[in-house]
């Protein structure tokens, strides 16, 4: 068992880097303060109190209320200013109406009203055309706003690959008399190209397998393989198709029977000024000792991998430490540690914090019956 004593929380910060909240889903952008907006199929999700599809930032909000196909729900509230505002100095009203004393030239107290953005919803006419609606409604305005040049951090991610997004099971555009009938993964609401995911604070799935080999004498050693979950796909059929990185010996039938399940890891990105919920299903394939007759040395089967590096726990973890982990593999690695026994009370000071971290609680829709 590792002996290390310095802690993992700060691998899992740069992975998970938006603060805690104590409400049903975030509400506040951090960095800039300002309100996160719900994003809803319907306006009937929102008066039920179901989670929201998306989590939207004020700065999509503003490009979104130019659209057709989503509305705002607003409320008007009364504000009281002077109209004397910017100057410096506290306001103070007099019972004449003015602001201030006059020989200072105070203004006249004026009643204004502010609006606030509530939650976001698809309007009625795009609902009655169901997924493939809503579907539409959305590539049109990426693909509007791609062509004129917004949000370009975002948009140079795209791929031409669509994501699955879903509603709550309990959502008005599902037929609730025939619950039964949906498959799993059935409660789609609509698809997305993937570099909208993160403007949309949709949440964004993915697949990771770690590959364990079993050195006698020497320990565990581990390979990983991973990638985005898109529409179409199972976890267990994206996963699949992400090992079409690797020689066709670790994609078989055979390899396919000793994948294990081995949970979901969940956090929230910081992307581009949005915010990411993030899912990985997590798998593990543990296949023959090295000398074994059995082994076969995986090697990459595409231009995606350039090459595969075997690591032991003790190599696994400096690597950790050293940055040489993309953020999102990192807190998958560490949740496979803590599962297998490598990280524990004994050796992670913040154990707690760092078991949390690695299952955040979203807020955003996910699949469900």
């Amino acid at each position: 068992m590792s002996t290390h004593t310095t802690s993992l929380l700060p691998i899992l910060l740069q992975a998970d880097n938006l603060p805690a909240y104590t409400s049903p889903f975030p509400t506040v952008y951090p960095l800039a303060k300002r309100p996160i907006v719900p994003f809803h199929i319907t306006f009937k999700d929102f008066q039920h109190g179901l989670p929201p599809v998306g989590l939207v930032t004020m700065d999509v909000v503003k490009m979104l209320s130019k659209e057709k196909g989503i509305k705002l729900f607003q409320i008007a509230r009364e504000v009281i200013r002077c109209s004397q505002a910017g100057k410096e100095g506290n306001c103070k009203a007099y019972p004449d109406g003015n602001c201030g004393k006059k020989e200072q030239g105070g203004g006249k107290m004026k009643k204004t009203f502010k609006l606030t953005v509530k939650f976001l919803y698809f309007t009625d006419e795009v609902n009655a055309r169901g997924k493939k609606g809503r579907t539409e409604c959305i590539a049109r305005i990426l693909s509007d706003w791609r062509a004129e040049g917004k949000f370009p951090q975002a948009m140079k991610l795209w791929m031409d690959e669509m994501f699955p997004i879903y509603a709550s099971p309990k959502s008005s555009m599902f037929n609730a008399s025939k619950p039964a009938t949906r498959e799993l993964f059935g409660n789609i609401a609509f698809e997305m190209e993937r570099a909208g995911v993160s403007l949309f604070g949709c949440q964004a799935f993915g697949v990771h397998l770690t590959v364990r080999y079993a050195y006698e004498g020497q320990g565990e050693n581990m390979k990983s393989v991973a990638g985005g979950l898109p529409a179409g796909h199972t976890p267990i059929q994206g996963l699949i198709k992400e090992c079409g990185s690797i020689n066709d010996q670790h994609r078989n039938a055979e390899g396919h029977k000793t994948t294990r399940s081995a949970g979901i890891v969940t956090y929230f990105e910081i992307k581009d000024e949005h915010i990411l919920p993030n899912a990985e299903y997590t798998y593990d394939l543990p296949l023959p000792c090295r000398d074994s007759s059995d082994y076969v040395l995986p090697k990459p089967n595409d231009d995606e991998v350039d090459s595969f590096e075997l690591l032991s726990v003790q190599q696994l973890i400096k690597a950790l430490r050293n940055g040489e982990f993309k953020p999102s593999s990192a807190i998958v690695t560490v949740d496979f540690l803590i599962r297998h026994g490598f990280v524990s009370p004994e050796n992670e000071p913040n154990y707690e914090e760092v078991v949390r971290r690695c299952h955040r609680r979203c807020g955003a829709s996910g699949p469900g019956i």
